[in-house]
């Protein structure tokens, strides 16, 4: 796995790949790439939260031992992601300290599991090319997640009759719902952060319908949609 790894970056800083599947850890850690090699470092990544937030931004470090002139600048490349890229990329020298910090920042667009990559290039005093690669993963969450739910999922009515439906989502935003037929909303409640919403709709005439529902939240760019099977006899 490692020298997967450690060709798939080289084919990135190389030529400028993308790659969007991989095998993917489970859960967050650094691993040190490098092999057992005289012209190897090991970069170190500092400070990375056990678990991360959708929607949040992050700063990343990362400490690389200082044996050289810096020849390429530390470098983050994702092998999974949902898009995103590492933002405000770069390297200093810490001599007093023997090191190079880079720094980037990053914030996730989605849950999902994110494989990342990085990358620096040393030369020492006698002119052999140095290398440090590491990888890390993690799985952001979601705090904001709509769930979106609907009660019944299928309805059996007569004619005349109002037909109850409720709507469960969780939000601490402003979420607009939007129905496919004309509703009105009999009570609703909210605790933790889930609301209850009890609609009624009441049908003109017979035959099967299908009633949607779709909560969106413009903030986040958020929309779930949901479907109710209905048979009007």
């Amino acid at each position: 796995m490692k020298s997967f790894f450690k060709i798939m970056l080289a084919l990135v800083m190389a030529f400028g790949f993308s790659v969007a599947s991989v095998a993917a850890a489970d859960e967050t850690n650094s691993t040190d790439l490098t092999a057992e090699s005289p012209s190897k470092v090991k970069p170190v990544f500092q400070g990375l939260p056990s678990s991360l937030e959708v929607g949040k931004k992050y700063k990343l470090t990362v400490d690389t031992e200082y044996v050289g002139e810096l020849v390429d600048q530390g470098k983050f490349f994702f092998l999974i992601s949902n898009g995103e890229k590492v933002e405000s990329v770069k390297t200093t020298a810490d001599r007093s300290k023997k090191k190079y910090t880079t720094t980037g920042y990053f914030t996730p667009k989605s849950e999902g599991t994110y494989i990342l990559l990085f990358g620096i290039k040393q030369k020492s005093a006698s002119g052999e090319i140095i290398e440090g690669n590491a990888e890390t993963s993690f799985k952001p969450i979601d705090k904001n997640k709509i769930n979106l739910t609907v009660s019944p999922n299928q309805i059996t009515a007569k004619l005349g009759e109002e037909i109850p439906v409720l709507v469960t989502y969780n939000s601490n935003v402003t979420t607009k719902l939007e129905f496919n037929q004309k509703v009105t909303e009999l009570g609703s409640s909210r605790k933790s952060g889930v609301y209850r919403k009890v609609f009624l709709w009441k049908p003109e005439k017979k035959g099967e319908y299908t009633l949607k529902v779709k909560a969106s939240q413009t903030r986040y760019d958020r929309i779930e949609t949901k479907e109710i099977k209905i048979v009007v006899e």
